[in-house]
């Protein structure tokens, strides 16, 4: 990219329908100095809803004199929008200067690197319900909005914490809030039109008809749009209790996973279409060396002192993701299940309970490290069994 000076003129990126704000419209967005370069993301509602976003200044009809950079703008950030004469086309001052616009379109430009390998418009009516929004919610919830999601129900109790940071996708800025308005603020920077709907409590406290409507949403036909239920919780009671909904909503499901010290993790998954074994059941027969999760003392702001008491479940981010995007490579096929252009990563592929392994090293993982035979293990072997108690895996009695 060439060098950038005084010269330079700014370059204004600005939504292809924002010609249609009213007259005398605030805009909102970025500005990036050092780059010469200002990102429009729309009006008073849309900047609303993008954090650290600033007035950058004002939309002016026609008439609007821009010569001497004046006018509501200069007061309020610099920039000035005008309708052009004749086609309407915008026409952009920053600080008095012409800048040259680049319009942008987030229905074809948000995900056009997906062209050929995810269908936009179907993923955009996609929607998963998030139970927790730790380490591993916060990471699949934010890749599944750059993989096009479109509807969030994003649940969890808890409140950002420093020691939270090196394995949470959100930053410092975020300590002391909900994570679930945390992660919430993260996806609409990805995608400003995804609907996100947020509840700072556990899902065992969130009404059920809330779940049930966010699962029940309908295309423009009429049909239901796909929804996912996925458990990214510190315990297999909190997933249980996810499943028994999923199967109530006759949702697919989908729980991540991770064992102390995140040397191994687990995936589990079911859906509706087909006959198979619940949550519960994946449980029921499996020997005690396996999927051994010890649900994490919650803790916040603790000194070091307190830390040395606290049972806290280490384990680093990169090993977290391993397991998380495996994961989610059978959340974006659960998803299309219904679709015929899609084409299936891993569904099909791994059997329902699936464990994936960052090291066999028993000074990380213990005796259980040493049921996998080398470093990045997915195992494609386990198989469960429908429950005595649980017959027909719906969770209904």
């Amino acid at each position: 990219m060439a060098e950038r000076n005084n010269t330079t003129p700014h370059t204004v990126w600005f939504p292809c329908d924002l010609a249609a704000l009213a007259d005398g419209s605030a805009l909102y967005g970025y500005a990036h100095p050092e780059t010469r370069q200002l990102v429009v993301v729309g009006g008073e509602e849309q900047g609303r809803l993008q954090p650290g976003a600033q007035r950058l200044g004002w939309l002016e009809p026609a008439a609007a004199e821009l010569a001497s950079g004046g006018g509501a703008g200069s007061a309020d950030g610099g920039l000035v929008a005008r309708r052009g004469e004749g086609n309407g086309a915008l026409q952009f001052r920053w600080q008095g200067h012409p800048c040259h616009g680049e319009p942008y379109d987030l229905e074809a430009d948000l995900f056009s690197r997906h062209q050929g390998l995810l269908e936009s418009a179907a993923m955009g009516q996609c929607g998963v319900i998030v139970c927790g929004c730790g380490s591993v919610g916060s990471l699949a919830a934010l890749d599944l909005a750059r993989s096009g999601v479109g509807r969030f129900l994003l649940i969890d109790p808890d409140l950002l914490a420093i020691e939270n940071l090196c394995r949470h996708q959100c930053g410092l800025a975020d300590v002391g809030r909900a994570k679930v308005r945390a992660v919430a603020d993260r996806i609409r920077q990805i995608n400003p039109r995804a609907v996100v709907k947020v509840h700072s409590t556990s899902l065992e406290r969130v009404d059920p008809a809330v779940v049930a409507a966010f699962a029940d949403a309908r295309t423009s036909e009429g049909e239901r749009t796909p929804t996912l239920m996925l458990a990214c919780a510190d315990s297999r009671r909190a997933d249980r209790h996810a499943a028994r909904l999923a199967a109530a909503l006759e949702l697919p499901f989908l729980a991540i996973g991770l064992w102390e010290r995140a040397f191994a993790g687990e995936i589990f998954y079911s859906h509706p279409d087909t006959p198979m074994p619940c949550y519960g059941c994946a449980f029921e027969g499996l020997p005690d060396a396996l999927g051994s999760r010890n649900e994490p003392a919650r803790r916040f702001y603790s000194s070091e002192a307190d830390l040395q008491k606290l049972d806290v479940q280490p384990g680093i981010a990169i090993d977290i993701a391993y397991v998380t995007q495996i994961g989610l490579k059978l959340a974006i096929d659960l998803l299309n299940r219904a679709n015929p252009a899609h084409v299936p990563r891993l569904l099909g592929q791994l059997s329902q309970y699936t464990l994936v392994c960052n090291s066999n090293d028993p000074r990380l993982g213990g005796e259980r490290a040493e049921i996998f035979s080398h470093p990045l293990q997915v195992t494609t072997s386990i198989q469960v069994a429908h429950g005595a108690s649980c017959p027909p895996c719906r969770w209904r009695g």
